[in-house]
C-alpha cells in the first residue's frame, strides 16, 4: 500500500518559502517582545537603582547624625560614672540639669521592601544585588543597635529624680551604664567603617558634604538640640 502525500498548490519550493516567512515573522515578533521587554527592565531597573541609592545616601546621613553625638555621649557617660561614685561614696550628687539622651535621627525603606518583593533586583548585576544586600542588611543591624540604645537611656533617666531611688534602681543603673558605654564604643567605630564600606560598595551613594557630617537640616537641628542638652555641664564641677 503506498501513501501519497498531497502536493502544496504551488510546489514544495514554494511551500517552504512560505513556511520560512511564517517562521522569519514569529521569530521577529518575539525579538520585537524581547527587546520592549528588556527596555522595560531597563527603565525599571534604572528607576529601583536611584530609589535604592537614595535609601542608603539617607541612613548614611542618619548614621553620620549618631556619629556627630560620640564626643558629648563620651562626656556624659564619663559625669554618669562620677554620680555613680558619688552615691558609692555617700556624697552630694551635685545634678544641675536632666540626663538627656542621644537622638536618632530615621530613614525609610520602602523601596528595599519593595525590591525584595519584586523581581526589577534579579535583573541587576550579581555584585550591586550584593552591594545592595550587604548595605541594606548593615542597616538593620544599625537599627536595632539604636533601638537597644534608646532602651538602655531610658533605664537610666531616673537618675532625673535621685531622691525616689532605690537600691534596685542604683543596681539597674549601674547595669545600663554599662550598657550605655558598650553601645556608644560600637558607635564610635562601626558608623565610620558602615559609611566608608557602603560608599565603597555603592558608588551613587551620596552625602552632602554642604552640611557637618552630610546632615540632612532635620537631622542637623536635632543633633545640635541634643548637643546644647548633653554637651552643657551634668554635674557641680566642684563636687569630686
Amino acid at each position: 500500500m503506498q501513501v501519497k502525500l498531497p502536493k502544496p498548490l504551488h510546489g514544495w519550493r514554494a511551500f517552504v518559502g512560505e513556511v520560512g516567512i511564517i517562521v522569519l515573522g514569529v521569530l521577529i515578533a518575539l525579538g520585537a517582545q524581547q527587546l520592549v521587554e528588556d527596555w522595560q527592565w531597563r527603565k525599571e531597573v534604572r528607576a529601583e537603582r536611584a530609589s535604592l541609592l537614595q535609601e542608603a545616601s539617607d541612613m548614611m546621613g542618619v548614621i553620620a547624625a549618631r556619629n556627630a553625638q560620640v564626643p558629648c555621649v563620651d562626656q556624659r557617660l564619663a559625669e554618669i560614672h562620677t554620680i555613680l561614685e558619688r552615691h558609692r561614696r555617700g556624697e552630694p550628687l551635685g545634678l544641675v540639669r536632666g540626663i538627656a539622651h542621644p537622638t536618632q535621627a530615621a530613614a525609610t525603606r520602602g523601596t528595599w521592601q519593595i525590591a525584595l518583593a519584586g523581581q526589577a533586583l534579579t535583573h541587576m548585576p550579581h555584585a550591586e544585588k550584593l552591594a545592595f544586600s550587604d548595605a541594606f542588611g548593615g542597616f538593620d543591624g544599625w537599627d536595632k543597635a539604636m533601638v537597644r540604645e534608646r532602651e538602655v537611656w531610658l533605664r537610666l533617666t531616673p537618675l532625673n529624680t535621685p531622691d525616689l531611688l532605690t537600691a534596685e534602681d542604683w543596681s539597674s543603673i549601674r547595669s545600663a551604664y554599662a550598657q550605655a558605654v558598650d553601645i556608644n564604643n560600637v558607635v564610635r567605630i562601626a558608623a565610620p567603617f558602615s559609611i566608608k564600606h557602603v560608599r565603597g560598595e555603592l558608588p551613587g551613594v551620596k552625602i552632602d558634604n554642604s552640611r557637618p557630617q552630610g546632615m540632612t537640616p532635620a537631622e542637623l537641628k536635632s543633633v545640635q538640640s541634643f548637643l546644647g542638652e548633653v554637651c552643657e555641664p551634668l554635674i557641680e564641677a566642684n563636687k569630686t
